[in-house]
């Protein structure tokens, strides 16, 4: 679960870093290769997040299959804590969500 917690972290520092960048000049469109490297760094830990959300929600529905279909392998109780670490972690990402809407929501109503 701490994965995640980092990558959250990772995207609203981007953000910040991103909404900060808002008063500088914007860049020349000659030379692209400065902004290319920050965006792609972005781009994956977005990526990043997504897989691991992904995984968890993958590995909580197995083992929910499995406990149904009566194995005696899984417990109850790991049912239950997979199903709640992958309830958490949709909701943390519906939560970035909503703040890259609302980041790109300011950044695109600022004068130019």
């Amino acid at each position: 679960m701490l994965p995640i917690i980092t990558a959250v972290a990772g995207v609203l520092s981007a953000l910040s870093s991103i909404s900060s960048m808002s008063s500088t000049p914007a860049p020349d469109p000659v030379e692209p290769a400065v902004s290319g490297a920050q965006g792609a760094s972005f781009s994956q830990a977005l990526n990043t997040a997504l897989n691991r959300l992904d995984d968890a929600i993958t590995s909580a529905n197995t083992k929910a299959k499995a406990f149904a279909a009566g194995s005696p392998d899984v417990s109850l109780s790991d049912v239950m804590v997979s199903l709640e670490q992958a309830n958490l972690a949709l909701q943390a990402a519906a939560n970035v969500r909503d703040k890259i809407v609302a980041a790109y929501t300011n950044v695109m109503n600022m004068p130019v």
